[in-house]
C-alpha cells in the first residue's frame, strides 16, 4: 500500500520541481532524498522530503529555513522549503562530488589536499559560527569534494551544540584524510570508516600511522583532537591555516592559536646567526674605535650618525633611510611566509611589495588588532612626514614611533600621526610635533577587499622626510 504523500518518479512538486531519480529511501525518520529539476530555473537540485509533514516536519523547515539565512560558497545552499501537510520537502543545491569518507575509503589523502580540506572547512564553520549557529554534523560524511572546492553538507544547526564541537571535528577531519580511519570518540560515532589506530588504548598520531606526513599538520590534528588543550575559534584556525606551507617538513606545530606559542626551530637557528653576526660586528667596531680613540677620554658613547655621539641627530632637511624595515604580528610574529620580504618596502622599487596573507574579513579575520611595518632609522631622528605607497587604496593606518626595539607589542610605540583611509594608493601622515625617535612603525588595522573576495594588504613603498 502506496503511503499518502509519497512522490513518485517524475512527479512535479509545487508545480516547479520535478522529481528524477531517488538517491536515499526512507529510513525510519521518514525523510528521503531525490535528484531532481528547478524546471523554472532549468538547474539539479537536491529534493528532501518528508512523509508526512506538519507537525513531524517542524524540525526539518526550521532548521531549513535557518539554513537559508548562512551564506557561503562552501555550505550548502537552500532555494525552497514548503510544507503541504501529507509531505514537506526542502529543495537544495545539487552539488556534483564525491564524499571525504568516499575519497579516503579508496586512500589517505596528500598532505596538502588535508590541509587544504580543513582550511576551506575552518572557513565555512566561522560563517556558520558568526550567524550564531554550529553545524552540529560535521564528518567525513557531511563533507563533499569537488574538482575545486569543497561543500559542507547536512548542517543539523543544534542550538545545544557548541562551536568548539564543530571545531574538534576538524581534527577528525584532518585526522581521516591522512590515515583513512574515524575517531569513533568523536560525535557521529559511526561515519562508515574504521576507528582511529590504536595502541594499549592510546590514539595513534597521524605520523604513527602513516608516512610522509609534515610535523606541524600532524601535531595540529593532534591538538585539535586533545580534550585537554583549548579549541581555536573557527576563524583562528582557518587563518592560521591559509599561512601555512604544509610542504615545510620544519613547520612546527601551529600553536600560534594560543596565547604563546612556541618557537619554530627554523626561526630560532636564523635568530642564532643574526645573534652572533651582530657580535662579530660589534667586537671588530669596539676595536676599531679603541684604536683611533685611545687617547680620548671623552664621554663613553659610542660613534652616532652625527660623526660623534650616539645623542639624537638634529632634524634632517631631506629624505631619512631607514637602515632595516621588519613586520611586526602581535598574534604571530614569526610566520615566515607573512612577515618576510619587509624590506621590498625600503628597496626604492614600488615594483617590488610586501604584502600580507589573505583574510576573511577587513579586520585580520578578528585574529589580531592590525600588523605593522617597522623602520629602524639606525639612532633617533626627527623626522616630519612619511609617505606610505600600498598596493590598493582603501588600506586604514597611522603612523607610530619610538626607541624600543619591534617586538609582538604594538602598544609599546605612541601614535604621531592619527589614523586614516586611504582613498588612493599613495597616504601622506605628517609627524607633527613627534620627538626624534629611531624607529617608525606603519600600523595598519583595515585591510581592503582584494577581487578574488579575500582582504589583504601589500606595501610597495615607505619613504620618511625630516
Amino acid at each position: 500500500m502506496t503511503q499518502v504523500g509519497a512522490p513518485v518518479q517524475g512527479e512535479v512538486l509545487a508545480g516547479r520541481y520535478r522529481l528524477d531519480a531517488q538517491v536515499l529511501g526512507y529510513g525510519a525518520a521518514g525523510h528521503a532524498l531525490w535528484r531532481g529539476t528547478d524546471s523554472l530555473l532549468n538547474r539539479p537540485v537536491a529534493i528532501e522530503l518528508r512523509v508526512p509533514g506538519g507537525e513531524a516536519a517542524e524540525e526539518m523547515m526550521t532548521a531549513a529555513v535557518t539554513a537559508g539565512r548562512i551564506v557561503h560558497p562552501c555550505v550548502i545552499g537552500v532555494y525552497d522549503a514548503v510544507d503541504e501537510g501529507d509531505r514537506a520537502f526542502v529543495v537544495r543545491e545539487w552539488v556534483d562530488g564525491l564524499s571525504l569518507r568516499d575519497a579516503v575509503r579508496e586512500g589517505p589523502l596528500d598532505p596538502n589536499r588535508a590541509a587544504s580540506i580543513a582550511r576551506t572547512a575552518a572557513d565555512a564553520l566561522a560563517s556558520i559560527h558568526l550567524a550564531g549557529h554550529t553545524h552540529g554534523n560535521l564528518h567525513p560524511g557531511t563533507v563533499l569534494l569537488g574538482d575545486d572546492e569543497i561543500t559542507l553538507t547536512e548542517l543539523r544547526l543544534d542550538p545545544d551544540a557548541s562551536p568548539q564541537a564543530d571545531v574538534r571535528a576538524i581534527g577528525g577531519l584532518l585526522y581521516a584524510s591522512l590515515t583513512g580511519h574515524w575517531p569513533h570518540e568523536l560525535p557521529p560515532h559511526q561515519v562508515g570508516l574504521p576507528d582511529a589506530v590504536r595502541v594499549d588504548g592510546r590514539l595513534l598520531s597521524p605520523r604513527q600511522v602513516r608516512a610522509g606526513i609534515p610535523g606541524y599538520l600532524d601535531a595540529l590534528t593532534m591538538d585539535l583532537l586533545d580534550p585537554s588543550v583549548a579549541a581555536p575559534e573557527a576563524t583562528d584556525l582557518a587563518a592560521e591555516l591559509r599561512r601555512y606551507d604544509v610542504a615545510d617538513p620544519e613547520l612546527s606545530p601551529i600553536t600560534a592559536i594560543s596565547a604563546d606559542p612556541a618557537p619554530r626551530p627554523s626561526v630560532v637557528k636564523k635568530v642564532l646567526v643574526l645573534v652572533v653576526g651582530l657580535i662579530c660586528i660589534a667586537a671588530a667596531g669596539w676595536a676599531v674605535g679603541t684604536i683611533n680613540l685611545k687617547q680620548n677620554n671623552g664621554p663613553d658613547f659610542p660613534p652616532g650618525n652625527d660623526g660623534k655621539t650616539g645623542k639624537p641627530s638634529p632634524a634632517a632637511a631631506g629624505p631619512i633611510k631607514p637602515v632595516l624595515a621588519t613586520i611586526l604580528d602581535p598574534k604571530k610574529g614569526g610566520d615566515e611566509q607573512e612577515i618576510g620580504h619587509a624590506e621590498r618596502t625600503i628597496d626604492g622599487n614600488p615594483a617590488t611589495v610586501w604584502k600580507s596573507a589573505d583574510y576573511y574579513n577587513g579586520k585580520f579575520s578578528n585574529v589580531k588588532a592590525g600588523m605593522g611595518v617597522v623602520l629602524d632609522l639606525g639612532a633617533p631622528k626627527k623626522a616630519g612626514m612619511v609617505t606610505v605607497t600600498f598596493a590598493a587604496p582603501g588600506v586604514t593606518a597611522e603612523v607610530r614611533g619610538g626607541n624600543t626595539a619591534p617586538d609582538r607589542d604594538e602598544t609599546a610605540y605612541t601614535t604621531y600621526s592619527p589614523s586614516q583611509t586611504g582613498t588612493s594608493t599613495t597616504m601622506k601622515f605628517p609627524l607633527t610635533n613627534a620627538p626624534a625617535v629611531r624607529y617608525l612603525m606603519v600600523w595598519i588595522t583595515s585591510l581592503p577587499q582584494a577581487s578574488s573576495g579575500s582582504y589583504n594588504v601589500g606595501v610597495a613603498e615607505v619613504t620618511v622626510t625630516g
